[in-house]
């Protein structure tokens, strides 16, 4: 004959576990803070190969960041307006097809913040 044992549980003893669980979660998520993010527009959506687009990225919760960019396929190019502080950006594809543009930052040592958008790239019509 098999005998199982229950275990009962305090209520006490359910607080004091709780209270533990708690104590080790950080300060800023239950203060309601906000998370950093990085939002991505561009002039247009679709560009004939070769011409210019502009990027603007814009940030929520992050200051005193560098912004990064990046851009794939790498058969297009993104460089960075760094008069206005990074936050604009020129791409120019070589070539139609489907891209990737990025900007990213690092909030704090190994945690990073991304943005990206999409940008279709057309070939030049013939006549």
């Amino acid at each position: 004959m098999k005998v199982e044992r229950c275990h009962f549980w305090s209520a006490s003893s359910i607080a004091v576990a709780m209270a533990s669980v708690v104590a080790g979660c950080s300060q800023s998520y239950h203060s309601g803070a906000k998370s950093p993010t990085i939002s991505i527009r561009a002039t247009q959506k679709s560009v004939v190969e070769g011409r210019t687009v502009w990027i603007h990225a814009r940030t929520a919760n992050l200051t005193n960041i560098i912004l990064r960019w990046k851009v794939t396929p790498s058969s297009a190019t993104i460089t960075p307006d760094r008069s206005r502080g990074n936050r604009y950006a020129k791409f120019v594809a070589a070539r139609p097809g489907g891209y990737v543009v990025e900007a990213y930052a690092e909030t704090n040592p190994g945690r990073w913040v991304r943005g990206q958008t999409d940008i279709l790239v057309t070939g030049m019509s013939r006549r």
